[in-house]
């Protein structure tokens, strides 16, 4: 399992050490992530690429450890030279760990990038598939790249993140899965937005309220002429 802090120090780190690689070459910035980059198709094989670069400034990068998901198969490594490589299964339910480590001389230097291959067998047909990274440099310090991206706020230490078919139908993360992203939700029952009267409804309405008030206004005439015409009446009476 990888580790789920940020950074730790070792306890056989000197504390000069810890201080000098606390200072960050390109901290926070999207070029200095792990990433990892391949040209997938669902139900193939795949090649995978994790490009890593040494953030610190006083120190190496010796070590890579990726947790692969459970639903891919690591089919082979490809040597890399001056790294010895070993894959470990995971327990029940996880996938595999890949670990790279550095021999004297080839850990990567600071300000500078290296890329660790690795071979899966079929990839799954789903939005996307992320991959854990802990990354441990020569004075002890460990990263773990395994912040999931929620918001639209970019995290410090966000998870690789490999996308397989962008048109798949994003669902719950579950192990291994990329953060999926959340689109608008239909709204509950009870708060449900009342469908709107169509046009021909609101015609005959118009239409229902226009003669409603003509007959009102007939009523209210026809009134005021009988009483204007009891009011002649009555003065020729009396004439």
């Amino acid at each position: 399992m990888l580790r789920r802090t940020r950074r730790h120090i070792s306890p056989l780190a000197t504390v000069a050490a810890g201080a000098a690689g606390a200072v960050l070459l390109a901290a926070g910035t999207a070029a200095a992530h792990v990433r990892v980059i391949g040209d997938v198709i669902p139900g193939r094989p795949a090649t995978l690429q994790f490009r890593v670069p040494s953030e610190m400034a006083d120190a190496t990068t010796d070590r890579i450890a990726v947790a692969v998901p459970p639903d891919l198969t690591v089919t082979s490594v490809p040597v890399l030279d001056g790294w010895t490589e070993k894959t470990v299964a995971g327990p029940a339910g996880q996938g595999a760990h890949v670990v790279w480590t550095a021999e004297s001389g080839h850990a990567i230097k600071p300000a500078a990038s290296r890329t660790f291959t690795v071979k899966v067998g079929p990839v799954p047909d789903r939005y996307s598939l992320s991959f854990d990274t802990e990354q441990t440099y020569s004075n002890g310090t460990s990263v773990a790249w395994n912040e999931e991206q929620t918001g639209s706020e970019e995290v410090e230490f966000p998870t690789p993140v490999l996308v397989i078919n962008p048109s798949a139908s994003p669902s719950p993360a579950v192990a291994g899965d990329s953060p999926r992203p959340t689109g608008p939700t239909a709204p509950e029952p009870s708060v449900a937005a009342k469908p709107a009267a169509s046009a021909e409804t609101q015609e005959t309405k118009s239409s229902l309220s226009l003669w409603a008030t003509i007959g009102a206004g007939l009523v209210v005439a026809a009134i005021l002429g009988a009483g204007f015409q009891r009011r002649r009446n009555n003065a020729a009476s009396h004439s």
